[in-house]
């Protein structure tokens, strides 16, 4: 028998399935507006799609002590993910015009930060790192949303603040999942959240909710050049 009914398997489903078409979506966007630096973004939203995809894997074996390898994949994938869209967001064009040197000092230690991880993988026991790599998943995702906010403040072109609300609610499926594993493991005595169905429903409902704000964001988005264009002409036409 499943762990997860099938509710909640809907729910996780249509978590990965928005991520998808919010990919999908940003890449247009990109390439209606002409522009490489927000396409690059699409991509840097690859590995969390990668980690989303590694979790309906796991929870299909009924989260398998055996297979402790798919968890470990899901934590590297959005170590990087989280890394990468920070990256990516401040490769937007106007962080680099303003800030270029803060953006290679930035991308550096970013890089530095996943390889030394990779690295500590490699050679280090799975627990010893293990912490460490979620909380530096979690600030990395943290400043990911603070730079395409502040980003925001000079460019209105790239990302509307919908799309960037969207992405933020992300921050609090995190803290939802932290709180109500924390209640499935003192109150339900359940060895995981996941062994706790209506709570894991309600933390992964939260995903879902911020996917969907993130995915209609950026069909607002796109819709918004399509409009402007013959209101543009009927204004030109006019003088």
């Amino acid at each position: 028998m499943s762990l997860l009914s099938p509710p909640v398997w809907a729910i996780h489903i249509a978590s990965v399935t928005e991520w998808t078409l919010a990919i999908i979506l940003v890449w247009r966007l990109g390439a209606v507006l002409g522009r490489t630096d927000v396409q690059r973004l699409s991509v840097a939203m690859l590995p969390h799609w990668g980690a989303g995809l590694c979790v309906l894997a796991w929870h299909a074996t009924n989260d398998a002590t055996d297979l402790m390898w798919i968890p470990q994949t899901h934590e590297l994938l959005t170590l990087v993910g989280s890394v990468g869209l920070a990256v990516a967001a401040l490769h937007l064009r106007e962080w680099v015009r303003r800030c270029p040197r803060f953006v290679f000092a930035a991308t550096a230690v970013a890089t530095l930060t996943v390889g030394g991880f990779l690295l500590a993988r490699a050679w280090l026991p799975y627990g010893g790192t293990r912490g460490a790599m979620i909380q530096s998943a979690g600030l990395a995702y943290v400043c990911f949303v603070a730079f395409l906010a502040i980003n925001r403040r000079w460019d209105r072109e790239a990302f509307n603040a919908q799309t960037i609300v969207g992405y933020g609610l992300l921050i609090l499926f995190v803290a939802v999942t932290i709180a109500l594993s924390i209640v499935a493991r003192t109150v339900y005595r359940a060895p995981s959240l996941t062994h706790v169905d209506w709570l894991h429903g309600l933390a992964e409902g939260t995903m879902t909710v911020a996917n969907l704000v993130l995915v209609l964001g950026l069909r607002r988005a796109l819709r918004a050049p399509t409009e402007a264009a013959p209101a543009a002409a009927a204004t030109t036409a006019t003088a």
